[in-house]
């Protein structure tokens, strides 16, 4: 298993790119964002025992998240919307949808209320999965997000907070 570390992105996204080129391979590419070096460990190997989906970076500072997903390209971001130095929180949410609007963005917060979840999804995420049920809810929406075509991001979590 891989160490959290500066230079783990490059290694990871090596790794992606090497499974892309292989016939029938095609897993989702994501980016996790959290400040909490536990969690990301946590989160990264949860994610690695599964074949479809490959880890390609981590961020752990909010300042860094445009310019890494520019370059490492993800199908989805696992974002903790709740991080410190985030610039602006939910707000932010918004700046990310509008500059990357076919990445598909998953929150993952320790506050998950109906209120926050609402507030979340109405601010562009594609789905909202509280930290506690990242072990049953993770992974299904990761498959769920990293399927939907490009254009209808954004719109299903707009529909999905109106119907709450």
């Amino acid at each position: 298993m891989m160490a959290v570390s500066d230079d783990l992105s490059e290694s990871i996204c090596l790794a992606a790119h090497d499974l892309a080129g292989w016939p029938g391979m095609n897993p989702i590419s994501v980016l996790l964002v959290d400040d909490n070096l536990t969690f990301l460990r946590i989160v990264m190997r949860f994610l690695d025992a599964h074949d479809d989906v490959v880890v390609v970076g981590t961020v752990r500072n909010g300042d860094e998240v445009l310019g890494r997903v520019r370059d490492l390209k993800p199908d989805v971001i696992l974002i903790d919307i709740a991080m410190p130095d985030l610039p602006g929180g939910l707000e932010f949410i918004s700046r990310l949808r509008a500059a990357l609007p076919g990445v598909g963005i998953i929150a993952l917060t320790l506050m998950g209320t109906d209120g926050y979840r609402r507030a979340a999804l109405e601010a562009g995420v594609d789905d909202f999965v509280p930290k506690v049920a990242v072990g049953a809810d993770l992974l299904p929406a990761i498959r769920r997000i990293g399927k939907v075509s490009q254009p209808q991001r954004g719109v299903a979590s707009v529909m999905a907070a109106r119907s709450l």
